[in-house]
């Protein structure tokens, strides 16, 4: 293919520019839905490994009935005594309803050592960190801003006995982990247990830091043999719920557009391969003028690239918009699920190219084919005979 055959295919183009705009958009439609849904899955599965990262290597929680249940803090000082383990910090935290909101936060009791706060790879972004038992609290930057909240305004939360105090906000925080992260709000771990009615001498759950991560598996075992009534999770197990929820569901997302993809490509078919007599009588002419069926054919071939390839380049664009600027309104509730958390967390590009190239690869491909084939039909016509019809 040169200059002159991509030439050629602009000017044919031109001339037929209301079939080149219905295939455009069409094309573009189909590309921005695929990528949209891909950028999206890839940047919640690239937000879960930034999650990995900042979990426990093991959490323990009690089960009563099949349910999560407050457990005591004296359970942590047998699986201290395990090898392998570095320390137990038993954890306060749960969620209270917001009606400003509309949905929950996550309240976080920090300890003395305020060990809870670097689950969260959490750091101070404004104001200053918490004085123990002076009622205050720290919250995520979005939900600040979410609420209206700012440095000395007081929140009373939600609890059950109606004995929780009024907490001052004396700073905000942000986190590697925004989408876990974006609706946390941390506080004196007194003030949390009467926020969330966690008594004393018991926790939400035990977070158990490993000296060697090979060994967790084994230690895994150990604190569920040992506790029955326990439920213990690892975070490699954690990393896989979450890839595998979120490929399912953008699985489902994808299985549901497949009609609407198909559709497309028969109506493709049948606009490139049901060629007009105008065409074919400009495919008999380019013969007649010293083309060979293989010019003709790099003539139709460029045409497609050139429209698939816009296209291609519109919906990658419109899909990056979509999810990365707007924040994916109307598919990032289908892919994270009844869960979103309020206000929803910024989503991170994370992207490659060999993604791109596959989006590229599948919109581009089937198109490209179903133009060249009637086109390689036409032109293998004696041109004398197309031209008397």
């Amino acid at each position: 293919m040169n200059a002159r055959h991509l030439a050629f295919a602009a000017s044919s183009l031109g001339r037929r520019r209301a079939k080149t705009a219905a295939l455009l958009v069409g094309l573009s439609f189909a590309v921005t839905l695929l990528a949209g849904v891909l950028f999206l899955t890839e940047s919640l599965r690239a937000e879960a490994g930034r999650a990995r990262a900042a979990m426990p290597d093991i959490v323990v929680q009690k089960l009563v009935g099949g349910r999560p249940r407050t457990i005591p803090e004296s359970a942590g000082a047998a699986i201290t005594k395990m090898p392998s383990v570095a320390r137990v910090r038993p954890r306060v935290w749960g969620y209270v309803f917001l009606p400003a909101l509309s949905g929950n936060v996550t309240v976080v009791g920090v300890s003395p050592e305020g060990a809870q706060r670097g689950d969260l790879a959490a750091a101070l972004v404004s104001g200053r960190d918490l004085t123990p038992g002076a009622h205050e609290m720290v919250l995520g930057k979005d939900l600040a801003k979410f609420l209206g909240l700012r440095d000395g305004d007081e929140l009373t939360l939600p609890s059950a006995d109606r004995k929780a105090p009024p907490l001052k906000v004396v700073g905000a925080f942000g986190s590697a982990v925004e989408l876990y992260a974006a609706d946390v709000i941390f506080c004196d771990e007194a003030d949390a247990r009467l926020v969330l009615g966690v008594p004393a001498g018991e926790a939400t759950d035990l977070a158990v830091d490993v000296k060697n991560p090979d060994e967790t598996r084994v230690l895994v075992k150990t604190i569920s043999d040992g506790m029955p009534d326990a439920r213990v999770v690892d975070k490699a197990s954690m990393q896989r719920v979450y890839e595998l929820a979120y490929g399912r569901r953008s699985g489902l997302v994808l299985a549901a557009c497949i009609p609407a993809l198909l559709a497309l490509f028969v109506l493709a078919w049948d606009r490139l391969s049901g060629m007009g007599p105008a065409e074919r009588k400009e495919i008999a002419i380019l013969k007649a003028v010293g083309f060979s069926t293989r010019d003709v054919l790099f003539v139709k071939l460029g045409e497609s690239l050139v429209v698939s390839g816009l296209a291609t380049l519109l919906g990658l664009v419109l899909a990056y918009g979509w999810i990365f600027v707007l924040g994916a309104p109307g598919l990032r509730g289908a892919l994270v699920g009844w869960s979103v958390l309020y206000p929803e967390a910024p989503l991170t590009p994370a992207v490659g190219v060999a993604e791109i190239l596959g989006i590229a690869a599948l919109s581009m491909g089937p198109f490209v084919l179903l133009a060249v084939v009637p086109a390689w039909r036409a032109a293998i016509v004696d041109p004398m005979d197309a031209m008397r019809g």
